[in-house]
């Protein structure tokens, strides 16, 4: 297995094995891929060949790759992607650079990202956090989306500079029993951080969301965009790893608010075929929020061209475009947690 190096500020993959039942089996077709080549050796009169020393009949390769491909449940498939995280602000730029060098992570694609983890052109884009502008954002802490959590080498020392940098501390460091050192801060927009010091998933580590019925949402969120549902020491979780580790945890609160309007406005998923997963979400009687069958952006208008009694023309203009061109739908999720989804029309199979 080829581990990738990742850049300043990204998150270390992990290789964890898929939990029973999910969506997705990353090592089925890698498995299947070192069975196929087999074939190559089987003789043309179905002889016998031999692999570390034991006889086989030959059709039993090509058998074991069958079994690989059709014994895999019928559910697994491709996760669709956890995409980002947007957050409200009153100064894009200002946020930016206070979550660069506050939180780590990477200049993102365009200047009002910020990414974990290093993106080589194709699926999975890194998970990012994006900025929008706004004055009247409420804090995140009480609302379906609480906090987002950052993972840290040494807590103490995080802790230590955030402190001499003003930054404001909720609450301190506190060793909790077999999970980790954790401490929450509030940036200067009202976003609550809880930190935490987990060796196994460093960088952006999750976030939690706030539901009066959790078992419902994490059914919900496994059946509409896959992950693997897991307990992470004991927590329960949906895992998302594709450019490294991130979780999703899901908690009991009957009385928060719904999370858009907060300064965490909503959640971003990347599906690769948006079409279907809209008209998955349609079939289970979702209602959406925006366009569930919206253009590409940038967008593109028609204007006149001509003068005087000459017959006008109309052109195509489309202006020119800052990021990869995308289609995005909004929605609510349950809890009344907002979701987007993003389609990224020139990432890999577009």
């Amino acid at each position: 297995m080829v581990t990738l190096k990742p850049a300043a500020g990204s998150r270390q993959r992990a290789d964890l094995p898929a939990e029973a039942g999910s969506r997705r089996d990353p090592h089925v077709w890698r498995r299947l891929s070192l069975w196929l080549p087999l074939s190559l050796w089987l003789p043309p009169s179905g002889g016998r060949t031999r692999a570390a020393g034991c006889p086989l009949p030959a059709a039993a390769y090509l058998c074991a790759a069958l079994v690989l491909l059709v014994c895999t449940p019928a559910q697994a498939q491709l996760t669709e992607p956890f995409d980002h995280l947007h957050l409200a602000v009153p100064d894009i730029e200002q946020a930016r650079d206070w979550y660069l060098r506050h939180m780590g992570g990477n200049a993102g694609e365009t200047p009002e990202r910020v990414a974990f983890g290093e993106w080589k052109g194709d699926h999975p884009l890194p998970i990012s956090l994006l900025f929008l502008q706004s004055t009247t954002a409420r804090p995140s802490a009480g609302s379906a989306i609480d906090h987002i959590g950052f993972s840290f080498a040494d807590l103490d020392a995080t802790m230590t500079r955030l402190r001499t940098a003003g930054v404001k501390v909720v609450s301190p460091i506190r060793d909790v029993p077999g999970l980790w050192k954790q401490a929450t801060i509030e940036d200067p927009w009202g976003t609550r951080l809880e930190l935490v010091q987990d060796p196994d998933a460093p960088g952006l580590h999750h976030v939690e969301l706030r539901v009066p019925d959790p078992d419902e949402s994490f059914r919900w969120y496994v059946r509409a965009f896959g992950g693997d549902r897991t307990k992470y020491k004991g927590i329960d979780a949906i895992r998302y790893r594709e450019l490294g580790v991130f979780y999703v945890f899901i908690v009991k609160d009957d009385q928060a608010a719904p999370s858009q309007g907060h300064s965490i406005d909503h959640v971003g998923f990347g599906p690769i075929d948006l079409d279907k997963v809209v008209a998955d979400l349609t079939a289970q009687g979702m209602t959406f929020a925006s366009d569930p069958n919206p253009r590409g952006f940038p967008a593109c208008t028609l204007r006149g061209a001509g003068e005087g009694g000459v017959r006008e023309i109309r052109r195509l203009y489309c202006a020119e475009p800052d990021q990869l061109a995308h289609r995005v739908v909004s929605l609510d999720g349950p809890g009344g947690v907002r979701i987007e989804l993003v389609q990224h029309l020139e990432a890999g199979g577009h």
